[in-house]
């Protein structure tokens, strides 16, 4: 009986240092915050250092455990290799077990936990582990729902809760029951909103500063995938301007937003950067975005630079793409025989996750042969040389066309007098290419639609948008149906609401 007394006061004991070994606390002093800062410049070993001397003098501050939580999800998505996501995976229990052990009037207890749950969320999605990542989305979304009762002043809240209401407010509507299941609703523009709340606050407030590059880097994925406002696009990038130090993430992010908006040559210029910054991780997608950069003036130099990116990058996407781009080079350069070899390597990727890389592997098993001027003013087009690009359409020969070249040559010209502010003619383009492209598997006609709602809701006539939109979604083509119909649900909620 003595025996089994002492034992049980071991028990207690041994649970009563191990509960005061867990207890956190959070002091997001001057060394953290820098450490913060480092992290999302990857400059990972700086950031250490500088949490090495703080945590010797407080090693109960769950700061750490964020911070290194940033660490994992960065090396995770710019890298892509499995292994290291299993690696990393190990360390999120123990994290989250210490963010969980501070005190329950800590503000910044579930919103760490949250970007814990989101960050762990978005990598699951480059691994196809979409069952767990809509519980940790799930979970990330009644946390902030909890702080934002509890501490409704309490600024990184937005940071949270836009990201959320953006992911929410493009969930299709065949999956809106599993929101309204879930009690989970969101929105594009209320994230958006969000997310310049706090940007606004941080040039305001010194100690809100230094969320603002993380909150512009997810504002440039809105605009980027989900706008149809290019005065959004331009508001984002004079933010960008005003950040004097460029970091490997801000760069990534403003080059994007850059090419998106048709100014392939300040992307291009700035991409030309990227081996100046510092960084303990390697950032091999710059060489993939300053290929693109290239081939979209036709400089056939993009070869070496597409060639450099697959090589070295181990992760999974833009691999079949990049290997594409190569094999389009050599197309319109004339040598229909090389091309056909070159676009036989995209075979030798057959998982792709994303629709660039699947309309790759399709090109090359079905060995599609574009119409090389076709080629050129599709390149041009999407690096903003418009008037380069309306030049070469305009010396085609539309009755000398095949059908599948003649749908094509009326989608491109429809995009390049939109560019061009020729709206009458951009109209007339559109609706031909719905007309021709009705049965037709190419992308051509669902994106003339989405793109005729877009020109029709920027001129505001809002009613006549959504019936753009909703036909946009009556066409089911075989690459991109996903994006475009995304868009254009945004963009029926967008004009919904004017």
């Amino acid at each position: 009986m003595q025996k089994q007394g002492i034992i049980l006061g071991i028990i207690v004991l041994f649970n009563l240092l191990n509960n005061n070994l867990l207890a956190s606390e959070w002091n997001f002093n001057k060394a953290y915050r820098e450490a913060y800062t480092a992290t999302l410049d990857l400059q990972f070993s700086k950031a250490d250092s500088l949490m090495s001397t703080s945590y010797q003098e407080s090693p109960d501050n769950a700061c750490k455990a964020l911070i290194q939580n940033y660490q994992d999800f960065l090396s995770i998505f710019i890298l892509e290799e499995e292994q290291l996501f299993k690696a990393k995976e190990a360390f999120r229990r123990e994290r989250i077990k210490q963010l969980e052990s501070l005190p329950d009037d800590e503000a910044y207890k579930n919103f760490s936990l949250a970007v814990v749950n989101l960050q762990w969320a978005f990598s699951r999605l480059k691994f196809k582990e979409y069952f767990t990542a809509a519980l940790e989305i799930r979970r990330a979304y009644f946390l902030l729902k909890a702080n934002q009762e509890q501490f409704p002043d309490f600024a990184p809240n937005l940071l949270g809760t836009g990201i959320l209401n953006a992911i929410l407010g493009t969930v299709p509507p065949e999956y809106e029951w599993i929101l309204n299941l879930s009690s989970m609703e969101g929105s594009i523009s209320e994230g958006r909103k969000q997310l310049w709340q706090l940007i606004e606050l941080g040039e305001k407030n010194e100690q809100l500063r230094m969320w603002i590059p993380e909150t512009l880097f997810y504002l440039s994925f809105i605009e980027i995938n989900f706008s149809a406002d290019p005065l959004a696009a331009q508001k984002v990038l004079s933010k960008f301007n005003e950040i004097e130090k460029k970091t490997p993430l801000l760069l990534y992010a403003e080059a994007n937003l850059l090419m998106k908006t048709g100014n392939n040559e300040k992307a291009r210029r700035l991409l030309e950067t990227r081996e100046t910054l510092q960084s303990d991780i390697p950032f091999h997608f710059l060489d993939y975005l300053y290929a693109e950069t290239l081939s979209r003036k036709l400089d056939n130099r993009s070869q070496d630079y597409y060639h450099s990116f697959e090589s070295n990058f181990k992760g999974i996407n833009y691999k079949a793409d990049a290997l594409r781009k190569i094999a389009w080079i050599t197309l319109i350069q004339g040598d229909t025989i090389k091309y056909l070899q070159q676009l036989n390597d995209v075979l030798n990727y057959t998982s792709p996750q994303i629709e660039t890389d699947k309309q790759a592997i399709d090109e090359a098993k079905n060995k599609i042969i574009y119409h090389p001027e076709l080629l050129k003013a599709r390149l041009l087009f999407d690096g903003g040389y418009y008037y380069e690009a309306n030049a070469v359409l305009n010396k085609m020969n539309a009755s000398v066309l095949q059908e599948k070249d003649l749908l094509e040559l009326y989608y491109r010209k429809g995009r390049v007098v939109d560019q061009l502010d020729l709206k009458v003619e951009a109209i007339e383009n559109y609706n031909q290419t719905m007309l021709l492209g009705t049965d037709s598997p190419e992308y051509y006609a669902a994106n003339a639609a989405l793109k005729l709602g877009e020109l029709l809701e920027n001129e505001g006539q809002f009613s006549k948008a959504i019936e753009a939109y909703e036909k946009c979604l009556t066409f089911n083509p075989e690459t991109y149906r996903m994006s475009i119909h995304q868009k254009a649900r945004a963009g029926i909620k967008r004009a919904q609401k004017k």
